[in-house]
């Protein structure tokens, strides 16, 4: 479970790092180059990259020009809008593709005789799909406090809210399905 956090929150770096450096341009820069030292990472290590870092590579080279052409244009003002639709966009790409994301980070960290049984694509499906809903949910609160229909307070709360859904169905899910895997294998 750990280890799986780790990757995520390896995927998530370039949204960290590119969101603290200005100029924007300079910061997007930033977080394309480390969106594609991660992508050939994972395809050297693991023969497979992760949607997210495949929607990220493309967000932040669109973000690049967007920031040099139209430097008036406050994209950071957008962070947690951005972040949120792109989490939203990858998990229901992996969804509809058939690959939940979550199975990409899983197969990293879980035995291999876990990774070919039925259930372990359907709890990835389904813990997937949670995930989907709470970014859903989070870019829908991002997009009230962006438009300032809620408040700063408000829209933050329930982003953490939607959050702690999809952590406590990562750490609830796979030691449920898990036990029983191992209770039906005898």
């Amino acid at each position: 479970m750990i280890q799986t956090l780790f990757w995520i929150f390896v995927d998530l770096i370039p949204f960290f790092v590119a969101f603290q450096v200005e100029p924007p341009a300079l910061g997007l820069t930033i977080g394309f180059v480390l969106s594609v030292l991660i992508y050939l990472f994972q395809k050297k290590k693991f023969g497979e990259v992760t949607t997210i870092i495949r929607i990220k590579v493309y967000y932040f080279f669109f973000g690049i020009w967007v920031a040099l052409l139209l430097p008036s244009f406050h994209l950071f003002d957008f962070t947690q809008l951005f972040m949120y639709g792109i989490l939203t966009l990858a998990s229901a790409i992996s969804l509809v593709i058939k690959k939940p994301f979550t199975l990409q980070y899983a197969k990293k960290v879980v035995p291999e005789a876990f990774t070919t049984h039925r259930l372990f694509y359907l709890s990835n499906f389904w813990l997937t799909f949670i995930w989907a809903v709470a970014f859903a949910l989070s870019l829908i609160c991002s997009a009230l406090y962006a438009m300032r229909i809620i408040s700063g307070e408000a829209g933050v709360t329930l982003v953490h809210v939607w959050n702690m859904i999809g952590l406590a169905a990562t750490i609830l899910v796979r030691p449920i399905v898990k036990r029983f895997f191992l209770n039906r294998q005898g």
